[in-house]
């Protein structure tokens, strides 16, 4: 079946993107039934004019805003500071101290991220976390392409200034 292969394919990352955003096993679990159940009940309506990950994007990402819409919350930080992470980091003089020093970048970029503004995490998340490029962003965002660009670069000027780099 179509749904099962998309479930297989994208439930790590809408999992990935809703515990981020919720901060809770419960919330992100709930949320990601619905998103899938959104997805499920729209699959007779793609019509393959975007990228299916772009589309499967676009229902999460429009959840999880009404979510916390709903709540009364502002959305988390969605940069990952797992141990994965850490362990994905190249480290040409793997040490004690050289992963001292990875970790410590990585909570500073952390931080950094939960003092971004909520368009700027996403755009730096859907970009260096998943992997979309710029046009499948503005359309998961529903934004033109040049405020994709300019908000990733401000992002990222933001970031750099903030850990000090």
């Amino acid at each position: 079946m179509v749904f099962d292969e998309i479930y297989e394919r994208f439930r790590r990352p809408i999992w990935r993107l809703a515990r981020r955003m919720t901060e809770n096993d419960e919330e992100a679990f709930d949320a990601s039934q619905e998103i899938f159940l959104r997805v499920w009940r729209g699959l007779a309506g793609f019509r393959g004019e975007a990228k299916l990950s772009t589309w499967v994007f676009q229902i999460a990402w429009n959840y999880l805003r009404g979510f916390h819409r709903r709540r009364g919350r502002h959305l988390k930080a969605v940069v990952d500071t797992s141990e994965e992470i850490v362990a994905r980091t190249p480290d040409p003089a793997p040490g004690p101290e050289r992963r001292a020093l990875s970790s410590d970048l990585l909570d500073r970029v952390a931080a950094a991220m939960d003092e971004l503004p909520e368009h700027y995490r996403i755009v730096v998340w859907l970009r260096d976390g998943e992997d979309l490029n710029y046009s499948e962003i503005a359309e998961v965002l529903d934004v033109p392409i040049g405020t994709v660009r300019s908000r990733l670069a401000r992002a990222r000027a933001l970031l750099k200034k903030a850990v000090g780099l």
